[in-house]
């Protein structure tokens, strides 16, 4: 869930937490006689024992009440960690870089390659397609620790708006769950991007083949 859904959900919480505690009535009594009638005779026999769940009726709405309370106040925990994480990966990153995506500058995206990993037994290892490495050209004034650091802000600012970004519809940090890693080459900057999910894995792969550019003639 994003930033925001996790606010709008402990708003209706917070509403539905209302609208029971304005049910309940701590005054609210029932004789013990209808109390024990409602267990039956053998409840009456016996002597039985009225819990306040039969004695006020209204019982039942401060209880709900206290579970919706409970659900907001973790809703808007969520939503906070979300935008704290947010803003201490973003700080001192600028505005365009924090907004587009580093994968749509395509003219600056030398390869694009399958990212395999070993799995299974070392007597019978296999391979699988773990996500994508796209390998960046230098461009002036980019190192490996500045793009690292613009592809965390993209992860949490991801994560902060649900993993939901229509506007960059082929850039692999946007899928939830993924790992990205940048490492200098030497004449250029690998972003590595996987994830342990097959599925999103395989996305991540065809986004970021999306970038390839064509062919000059």
């Amino acid at each position: 869930m994003s930033a925001a859904q996790h606010e709008r959900e402990a708003e209706a919480h917070a509403a539905t937490s209302q609208t029971h505690a304005a049910q309940y009535d701590s005054t609210a009594k029932v004789e013990r006689a209808v109390c024990l009638l409602r267990g039956g005779r053998a409840h009456t026999d016996s002597g039985g024992g009225c819990w306040s769940s039969s004695t006020n009726p209204t019982t039942d709405h401060r209880r709900a009440a206290e579970i919706h309370r409970r659900h907001a106040a973790d809703h808007r925990a969520a939503s906070v960690a979300l935008r704290d994480a947010e803003a201490r990966a973003c700080t001192g990153i600028s505005a365009d870089d924090r907004d587009i995506s580093p994968f749509v500058h395509v003219e600056d995206i030398s390869s694009v390659d399958a990212l395999t990993e070993r799995v299974g037994p070392d007597k019978a290892p296999a391979q699988r397609k773990a996500g994508a490495t796209v390998t960046f050209r230098a461009v002036p004034g980019m190192t490996a620790e500045w793009l690292q650091r613009v592809v965390d802000c993209h992860l949490a600012r991801n994560a902060s708006l649900g993993h939901s970004a229509p506007n960059m519809p082929d850039c692999p940090l946007v899928l939830k769950g993924v790992q990205a890693r940048v490492s200098s080459t030497g004449s250029g900057f690998a972003a590595t991007i996987r994830s342990d999910d097959d599925e999103t894995a395989r996305a991540i792969l065809a986004r970021a083949e999306r970038l390839r550019q064509p062919a000059r003639p």
